[in-house]
């Protein structure tokens, strides 16, 4: 992932929650010194709706095209604006290729009234196709993320998803997480013991074959007996945590190549920023 020619995609619906994503974004390309492309894609509308709204069709484009000159302003980075029509997804993944991008930035769709966040369908929807790390700004960044959290059930989707955040965020403590449960919902001490030797066995593997560099400082392995939903979430609220990293596809189903069931729910329940990163078959 060097910075020499690999750009990040920031994508953007030019609302004002956008400006954490955009925020997000530049501090990153700065501190890898690349190019920062920011798209912002206007969706194309049903066909009677495209007939009946055809004389707007330019001004809705001259609008937005102002309001993404507006947002970016006099930024410090390589800086590229792209303004497409089409299927926002499909929209976004082309740009991404064609740009050379190695990072999608994007931001969350609103907070309802008790604090849930929602993705929104565009962000579902690049989770589950797109081949390229995602990160979903959800905070106002105060600083360079220090602390990151990655969800892993050692498997090989975990390894790359806990590596590709090694390379975009080097500098950032690290802990790799461990959610295992029980056979039996109401478990004795034994068996909860028994369970955690296994985790250990698992965590013990994982790190001597994939992971040389896990031992090095500011790496720790933390293990919790529970459901990831139901643990993960805890330990991001209770400990310093700037960024949670997920995989979509694992051996056990925590982390599935659909971004729905258990990912899915971490990442509503945690509050902090995510980076979901899809396993790559080698």
């Amino acid at each position: 992932m060097g910075t020499d020619t690999c750009s990040i995609l920031l994508a953007t619906d030019l609302s004002a929650r956008g400006d954490r994503a955009l925020d997000r974004a530049l501090e990153i390309a700065r501190q890898r010194r690349c190019k920062l492309v920011v798209l912002h894609v206007i969706e194309e509308s049903p066909l009677v709706e495209r007939l009946m709204a055809r004389g707007n069709r330019e001004a809705d484009r001259e609008t937005a095209e102002r309001a993404l000159r507006d947002i970016v302003g006099e930024a410090d980075v390589p800086m590229e604006l792209v303004l497409e029509t089409g299927n926002p997804v499909e929209v976004i993944q082309r740009t991404a290729r064609g740009r050379q991008c190695d990072l999608i930035v994007t931001g969350v769709a609103r907070d309802e009234t008790l604090g849930r966040v929602l993705l929104g369908s565009t962000v579902e929807k690049l989770a589950r196709e797109s081949s390229l790390p995602i990160l979903i700004v959800k905070k106002r960044p105060h600083r360079t993320y220090q602390h990151i959290v990655a969800a892993t059930d050692f498997s090989e989707g975990a390894r790359q998803a806990m590596n590709a955040a090694r390379a975009f965020f080097p500098g950032a403590q690290m802990t790799l997480f461990h959610a295992y449960p029980t056979l039996k919902a109401d478990p004795d001490l034994a068996e909860v013991e028994a369970a955690r030797r296994a985790a250990e066995r698992l965590a013990d593997g994982f790190i001597a074959n994939n992971l040389s560099r896990a031992g090095q400082a500011g790496t720790r392995l933390v293990l919790e007996h529970g459901l990831p939903e139901g643990v993960v979430p805890g330990y991001v609220r209770s400990h310093p945590a700037d960024l949670l990293v997920v995989g979509t596809h694992g051996l056990t189903g925590l982390l599935r190549t659909a971004i729905g069931s258990v990912a899915e729910r971490l990442i509503y329940l945690t509050p902090c920023d995510a980076l979901i990163v899809r396993t790559m078959e080698r």
